[in-house]
């Protein structure tokens, strides 16, 4: 008798029956990796959406402020003469520029000394003087009495000259320069108490003693289309209007001229289409039909994103809003950026130049949030971001003033009497002015705006009003204060000023734009009321009260376009972050649940791999029963057949 347990585990392999058990166990999660793969796809399609609307906006921001880019030129045929910067809306023209003389600073020079640390020259006051300021006494004592201790005591006197000690290759010499270019600059230096060759450092024009004079003070002086300009230095600001100029060359002589410039403004455009058209382009890429592989965008048929193309798209096409209807510059095709098929733009910078030459103001209004008013005293600052495109009636109840103080007596003819000091103080800063007997009105404005503009305060000025002396801020508003008092009373024979302190403060302007009330600050007029000129600044110069006319705010592309992306791209609103959301939570939940399916996969084939172990163990024991048993009955068999033998 055989007993045989073989065909039991024979043609049974347990590794591929677990592997192809584990494989169905599988499927699910293949699926849900493909589902996965496909949302992460798409989430990838929104991030590339929203980098490039990003950049879409970024570049928007060149076009905010277009209106006030500088759209002028300026050259000149002399470049060695003299160079020139220009402002935005200065007047077109050319200039003939000949004649010039440069401003030159006071220089004068003192003896030889055989040393400029050890030599000393003498003690005393040394008494300094610029044009007709407040006298600066530098004390010289056996601390300081070095030509090198004499220049450092002037520098720090802030006396208006700058001292050196210079070697010639004999001696050292002390010398002095103006701080300041211009003939009103020009400094005299006198002595008191002076031991030793102290006194050999003064200096007055005309006088052959003391210092050496080496070079002048000056006015520059030019002529312009052959009317003569004066200034008391190189830099010279309002000759031309909106001209800046610096002369550079004496007896130099060039032609000026202010032309267009729009390659600031081009080139804002420029950059707006590039990153309009990438966008478009991506927008198109990721919602496009089909295509050469077959394969639609991943955000074909999106609703939201269709309705922000064509937000966008309606833009470009549609009028300016606060534009005037029926002008040529009403719409972005009129001045050169037109519309493709595929929702991309072509510009064309030679129609937007013209434009921009033809009219500048309307043009930049297309893109950009620009002001224009109809009365020469208001001039458009800005506008705020509530503020809405349209018309408004400016209306002024009380125009700003400066802060000013009038002598309560004119100057004689003959100047005044006495020797008298006026002490002006504003904020923190007095300057005292130390006026002399027989000073007329033209004397005393002189001497008291040097002194001004030497000590800190050139905010005020003094002028001549109809004989009597009269103090101004330069600034408006009831920020500018100042006070001035004199150590002599009022009267016929003084300044008017008198001993009781007077006190000027200038006052903000009062106003309204389109009936709503604004907050002035100067000559600024801010529209604080509620209303659609909310946020405009205004400025209002001038005198004048009443009705001034009004101001048209255009609401230019990069207002409208911004506000659209803004909505689109807000990380708490808008609808790119909400898909995003949207499918980063799929993604996570499918992400779970691939993760509970793997588990229980793992589960499940560790536990057929444990039975199946289990089964061999029980098999590989009944295969050992059943040798044993074969064997047996082999060998009983064996014995039965010798004993019949």
């Amino acid at each position: 008798m055989s007993v045989s347990l073989s065909g039991l585990v024979s043609g049974v392999n347990i590794n591929q029956l677990i592997s192809t058990i584990s494989a169905a166990y599988q499927q699910p999660i293949t699926l849900l990796q493909s589902q996965g793969q496909s949302y992460q796809t798409t989430l990838s399609a929104w991030g590339q959406m929203q980098g490039s609307l990003s950049s879409l906006q970024s570049a928007l921001a060149g076009l905010q402020n277009v209106g006030s880019l500088n759209n002028r030129s300026v050259t000149l045929s002399n470049s060695s003469a003299a160079s020139a910067t220009v402002q935005a809306n200065a007047p077109l023209g050319s200039y003939s520029l000949s004649n010039i003389v440069l401003a030159q600073a006071q220089s004068v020079y003192s003896q030889d000394f055989s040393s400029a640390s050890n030599t000393a020259v003498g003690t005393g006051t040394l008494q300094i003087q610029v044009g007709s300021g407040t006298v600066a006494n530098v004390t010289i004592d056996s601390s300081n009495n070095t030509l090198n201790g004499i220049a450092a005591a002037i520098n720090s006197a802030n006396a208006g000259v700058d001292a050196a000690v210079i070697y010639d290759g004999a001696g050292y010499r002390l010398t002095l320069t103006g701080a300041n270019t211009g003939s009103g600059s020009a400094f005299t230096v006198s002595t008191s108490g002076a031991t030793g060759s102290l006194s050999s450092l003064s200096y007055s024009s005309g006088t052959s003693s003391g210092m050496t004079l080496s070079q002048a003070a000056q006015n520059a002086s030019f002529t312009v289309n052959g009317l003569n300009i004066s200034s008391a230095t190189n830099s010279v600001s309002g000759a031309i209007p909106g001209v800046s100029l610096n002369l550079l060359a004496a007896s130099g002589s060039t032609t000026l001229t202010v032309g267009t410039d729009s390659s600031a403004f081009v080139s804002a455009v420029q950059s707006f289409v590039s990153a309009f058209n990438s966008a478009m382009g991506t927008m198109n890429q990721l919602t496009a039909y089909g295509g050469p592989s077959g394969q639609s965008g991943p955000l074909i048929g999106n609703a939201a994103l269709t309705s922000l193309r064509t937000q966008l798209l309606n833009l470009i096409s549609g009028q300016g809003i606060g534009t005037v209807p029926n002008s040529p510059y009403a719409s972005l095709g009129g001045v050169g950026v037109n519309l493709n098929q595929d929702g991309t733009l072509v510009l064309d910078t030679g129609t937007l130049n013209q434009a921009l030459s033809s009219n500048y103001n309307a043009v930049a209004g297309l893109f950009g949030q620009v002001g224009t008013t109809t009365n020469s005293n208001v001039q458009y600052v800005a506008a705020g971001s509530a503020t809405q495109a349209g018309t408004y009636a400016v209306g002024v109840t009380s125009a700003a003033t400066q802060a000013s103080v009038t002598a309560s007596n004119p100057v004689a003819s003959g100047g005044i009497t006495s020797n008298e000091t006026l002490t002006i103080t504003s904020g923190s800063t007095s300057v005292a002015v130390n006026l002399t007997s027989g000073s007329t009105i033209s004397a005393i404005v002189s001497t008291i705006n040097s002194a001004l503009a030497q000590q800190g305060l050139s905010g005020i000025s003094a002028l001549d009003n109809n004989g009597s002396l009269e103090l101004q801020t330069s600034g408006y508003g009831s920020a500018q204060s100042f006070s001035v008092v004199s150590n002599v009373a009022a009267g016929s024979g003084s300044t008017g000023i008198g001993t009781t302190t007077l006190t000027g403060t200038g006052t903000d302007v009062v106003g309204t734009v389109n009936g709503q009330a604004g907050s002035g600050s100067g000559q600024q007029l801010t529209v604080t009321g509620p209303g659609n000129a909310l946020g405009l600044q205004l400025t209002i110069t001038g005198q004048v009260t009443g009705n001034l006319g009004t101001v048209t705010v255009s609401q230019g592309l990069y207002q409208q376009m911004t506000s659209i992306l803004s909505s689109a791209l807000n990380s708490q609103t808008g609808f790119i972050a909400a898909a995003a959301d949207g499918l980063n939570q799929t993604i996570n939940g499918i992400n779970n649940q691939i993760t509970q399916l793997q588990q229980s996969a793992q589960a499940q084939t560790a536990l057929l791999t444990q039975q199946f172990q289990a089964m061999q163990a029980q098999l590989a024991q009944l295969q050992s029963v059943g040798n044993y048993l074969n064997a047996f009955f082999s060998t009983t068999s064996s014995n039965s057949s010798t004993t019949s033998g």
